[in-house]
């Protein structure tokens, strides 16, 4: 992986109140993102993808000791998250506490034998 040219501004990010205005008071009456919290989110997300790029490494050299071990074939790997804070979605600078999709949904990633590269599951079996 490498450095995004920008960070991923949804349309959802820093938007106006008549975008909001179907969303509960709180969201729908905040105000927009200054500069400064946009500098702050904007510091965030690179923190974070400075964090995913030493993950990448590290998920690298595990795979890489089970391959000299001659386990891979063998080997489950399991990876999940937390959500992390909204960066700016709903105009909202650091926050995680809402009941949205990008509040509640986590990632999780199985890999191994029998498991076919690109699956995707919507429930568990």
């Amino acid at each position: 992986g490498g450095w995004p040219a920008q960070e991923p501004r949804p349309p959802n990010w820093n938007c106006s109140h008549a975008a909001r205005a179907r969303h509960h008071g709180a969201i729908a009456a905040a105000p927009l993102l200054t500069e400064a919290a946009a500098d702050v989110i904007t510091g965030a997300f690179r923190n974070r993808w400075r964090t995913l790029l030493s993950f990448d490494d590290v998920v690298a050299a595990v795979v890489g000791a089970c391959e000299e071990a001659a386990v891979l074939a063998s080997t489950y790997f399991v990876l999940t998250s937390d959500h992390g804070y909204q960066l700016g979605e709903l105009n909202l600078p650091m926050d995680k506490r809402h009941v949205y999709d990008w509040d509640t949904r986590v990632p999780f990633v199985v890999a191994g034998p029998g498991i076919a590269a690109g699956s995707s599951f919507t429930q568990p079996a």
